[in-house]
């Protein structure tokens, strides 16, 4: 009979230890995940993990709503969704940490092709989009979060990434990244005042007055399309915007803060994207969002005068900042400085209030 040399045992030996448990019952090496799966997994401690779900709802009742297609598939494929972030949860609290792994990433493709099915590529680029403004946001006014500077490193990578998917027509996979990311800055979400949700609400319902009047004032100039394809895709946010906002509103009753907070940012971007035209900015729009920007900022400088509050004169000097800080973002050709133009522009209507 054939030997078994020394270290051949030591090999063999090695490979069980790698499949047992210690004495604490903990599973070892083979179990063993990255640092980019420990944050996932982290992510799905945190209750706000199931919040991408009503993204997935939410477009399942804007496509009902507005008669489009993909419906039914759309509701089945979020309720799989929904399920799967439960089992996901689930087997994280037993210690299975690897199906955990896989049932959180199953979770978000079927809810990316949910959305996918009802939106289309217009809603898979408003994903990436929001993406792009949370990693700014991030950056530009980390108050709310954990870690804001790795955060901001984190979502830009995601948004880069989402972004390339996109422009290789890889729209489902494009969705997957931007719900990570989702999930990602809800997890860094630190402890939220109550004074700061309410006051996120407020800025939420005002961004949704702001775009709505404008809107039917048409302040942003209307490129030459059909009117009824404007008039869709801006009642088509709108109502998006105003769904996020009964969220908003139910999540403040509830008091739970971190959660008002992310409704309230998803209805401050729909509000933008109502203003937006189909088929990308411009720059005669965005000069106009600018130039809108200048003019409620101004107004609310007059409007306090010289002895605002506290909170008025801090929100003042942040609207400013935001403004300077688009306005440079443009001056550079990227396009996305509109987001903190428009932000700016919301803080200043909410200040002449």
């Amino acid at each position: 009979m054939r030997k078994i040399r020394p270290h051949w045992t030591a090999t063999l030996l090695g490979l069980f230890a790698l499949a047992a448990c210690d004495e604490s019952g903990t599973q070892l090496a083979l179990d063993t995940l990255g640092v980019d799966e420990e944050a996932e997994l982290a992510i799905l401690g945190e209750p706000g993990a199931l919040d991408v779900v009503e993204l997935g709802d939410a477009s399942n009742y804007l496509a009902a709503n507005f008669g489009m297609g993909g419906v039914l598939a759309g509701r089945g494929l979020s309720g799989q969704a929904g399920a799967r972030l439960a089992s996901a949860t689930e087997a994280l609290r037993t210690g299975d940490r690897r199906r955990a792994l896989d049932e959180a990433r199953e979770a978000r493709r079927l809810l990316a092709r949910a959305i996918y099915a009802t939106r289309g590529v217009e809603g898979v680029t408003a994903l990436v989009e929001h993406l792009e403004e949370l990693a700014l946001s991030a950056a530009e006014d980390g108050e709310d979060f954990d870690d804001a500077d790795g955060l901001a490193e984190k979502l830009s990578r995601l948004a880069a990434e989402a972004r390339a998917q996109l422009g290789a027509g890889e729209y489902v996979r494009a969705a997957e990244i931007a719900l990570l990311g989702e999930q990602s800055a809800r997890h860094h979400r630190r402890h939220i005042a109550p004074e700061r949700a309410r006051l996120a609400v407020s800025l939420a319902h005002t961004a949704v007055a702001l775009a709505t009047r404008l809107v039917a004032g048409d302040s942003i100039p209307v490129r030459p399309v059909a009117a009824t394809d404007v008039r869709e895709h801006q009642n088509r946010w709108l109502w998006h915007a105003r769904h996020m906002l009964e969220k908003d509103d139910q999540a403040l009753a509830n008091g739970n803060w971190a959660r008002t907070i992310h409704f309230a940012e998803h209805a401050h971007w729909s509000a933008l994207k109502a203003v937006i035209l189909p088929g990308g900015v411009t720059e005669e729009e965005l000069n106009a969002m600018v130039e809108l920007a200048h003019r409620l900022y101004d107004a609310a400088v007059e409007d306090l005068g010289t002895d605002p509050s506290e909170l008025e004169a801090r929100l003042l000097e942040r609207a400013e900042r935001l403004i300077a800080a688009g306005e440079a973002m443009l001056a550079e050709g990227k396009k996305r400085g509109v987001a903190p133009v428009w932000r700016g522009a919301v803080i200043s209507r909410w200040l002449m209030d």
